[in-house]
């Protein structure tokens, strides 16, 4: 009897051994995975582009300010109209035209093109067109692309038409501001019942 009862106090002793080791081992596994989970952030990397990039909308980089613009000028015309968050740096083009539309139809034609990766693409503004139109032509150094025609530059890159592109900026209600990417000159009559060539730009 003494023996059985010393067999028994021996198992109770191997079982409450083997559960507070248990609990022991279950304690420091949840204090693990917590210091794991607490010191596990989710980290943004702001990536940076350079010109000729592709961007994050699946288009090419043509335009960077490193300070960063917004539409709070309202101006229509300028770079800041591209726009719709607080502040951009970049301006972004589709990979290719979207073919020749007359003022309205290409604006429509615009703001229902999409890629996977975006759905914030617009008819540039007359700005905006001149920087893609200084992309075009390689030309860094003049203000208005190709020093408005007058330049030596070419259209050669981009995979842009040597004809005219419009912008969304109206100069009024029947006409409205577009660009000649043979030559590089800027135009404010081009009457919106025309057809020309259509390039979507977003800004972010």
């Amino acid at each position: 009897m003494r023996s059985m009862r010393w067999a028994l106090i021996g198992v109770v002793a191997v079982l409450v051994s083997c559960g507070g080791g248990s609990s022991s081992s279950n304690s420091e596994v949840s204090s693990t995975t917590s210091v794991a989970s607490s010191t596990s952030t989710v980290t943004e990397i702001e990536v940076t582009y350079k010109v000729g990039d592709t961007g994050p909308g699946g288009g090419i980089i043509f335009y960077i300010d490193e300070a960063g613009f917004d539409n709070s000028s309202g101006d229509n015309a300028s770079i800041g109209a591209m726009c719709l968050i607080d502040t951009c740096h970049y301006l972004e083009m589709a990979p290719t035209d979207l073919g020749d539309y007359a003022w309205k139809k290409a604006m429509v034609a615009v703001e229902a093109f999409s890629t996977p990766s975006a759905n914030d693409w617009l008819l540039p503004s007359i700005d905006a067109l001149n920087e893609m139109c200084k992309y075009a032509f390689h030309d860094t150094v003049n203000t208005f692309c190709n020093d408005s025609g007058a330049g030596g530059f070419l259209n050669s890159v981009g995979g842009f038409s040597t004809d005219i592109y419009w912008s969304s900026s109206e100069y009024e209600s029947n006409f409205a501001w577009f660009q000649d990417f043979n030559y590089g000159n800027q135009f404010d009559y081009g009457a919106k019942t025309n057809a020309y060539y259509v390039r979507p730009v977003r800004a972010f």
